[in-house]
């Protein structure tokens, strides 16, 4: 595949270089250079990063800072796939995150027309997991294969008697308070990770506050989950998943988890997995990582999600 010629001059400088050795003992890197294009929508400014060529494109979505992706950018790249980076930070401070409303939807779904894309891969962590999974069961037609990292999706069970389990109580209790007011690098990354790599753990860090600088996040309960019952201002999901929905779900669908998380632990993959009745579903575990697998373990995250995507 070929890059543009301003992404191809910057990955040959060394601003986004390749993550050839293993994540926990190598120093982070530094901050890449890569200037992401700014288009106005007609639902908003939004800016994102592709790498160009004819490829099979790929959309990565991360709900802070696309920078966060950058030991996916070269890699899938390099696998001969147009990477295309969304930035979702794009709404006004204090307000709800993109990825659970309408709104994320929307602008979304403006700038896949407005770039013409065919037929897409979509990969999504944390709450623009569920971002991903959304825009995937409103326009299937568009979607190859839906790859969710770290989130679960906002999977909802509408029985909760048996032998039905109330899914939105199982999640909340694994993260008991205070678990909500350690800090962040505590609740994402391993203690692996941490000790192996303080220098990835604080340039981590460092990109998540950037990503979060001026758009304050919603503040959790002590324990609690975010607010997946609604969107801006309480208004519905435009699609609600819960396990009758996911059981009739029919698109190739991956689940990626690490096994030190304690938001979407393998067990809870597991259970995702397991409502995908179509054969159509994949799990994969990160080892010693916590929730953000594509950064603390990037060549068994990269590798796992090669492997499903290229199958479809």
């Amino acid at each position: 595949m070929k890059y543009s010629k301003h992404v191809a001059a910057i990955l040959l400088s060394g601003g986004l270089a390749l993550f050839a050795a293993d994540s926990r003992t190598v120093a982070a890197e530094k901050p890449n250079s890569l200037d992401p294009v700014r288009v106005t929508l007609p639902s908003g400014t939004v800016e994102y990063l592709d790498t160009g060529g004819k490829g099979v494109p790929v959309l990565f979505l991360h709900p802070v800072n696309i920078r966060l992706w950058q030991y996916q950018i070269p890699a899938f790249a390099k696998a001969g796939y147009r990477v295309i980076a969304i930035d979702s930070r794009n709404h006004p401070p204090g307000d709800q995150i993109e990825g659970l409303g309408n709104q994320g939807q929307m602008r979304l779904d403006e700038l896949i027309k407005q770039l013409n894309l065919p037929r897409f891969h979509i990969i999504g962590t944390d709450t623009n997991g569920g971002l991903a999974l959304q825009y995937a069961m409103a326009h299937p037609d568009r979607v190859r294969s839906v790859v969710l990292g770290g989130t679960f999706a906002a999977l909802r069970d509408p029985w909760p008697v048996p032998p039905h389990t109330d899914l939105a109580a199982l999640e909340s209790s694994l993260r008991p308070a205070p678990f909500n007011e350690l800090p962040l690098s505590a609740r994402y990354l391993s203690p692996s990770y941490r000790a192996a790599n303080p220098e990835g753990a604080k340039r981590w860090l460092e990109l998540e506050d950037q990503g979060n600088a001026g758009y304050p996040q919603p503040k959790l309960p002590p324990g609690g989950s975010p607010n997946f019952s609604g969107g801006a201002n309480g208004a519905p999901l435009p699609n609600q998943l819960t396990v009758e929905t996911l059981e009739a779900w029919t698109l190739p669908t991956m689940m990626i988890t690490g096994d030190a998380d304690n938001y979407t632990p393998p067990a809870m993959m597991r259970i995702f997995v397991s409502h995908l009745k179509h054969g159509n579903g994949a799990g994969a575990v990160i080892p010693e990582s916590a929730h953000a697998t594509y950064w603390e373990n990037p060549e068994a995250y990269n590798r796992a999600v090669l492997n499903f995507i290229r199958k479809h």
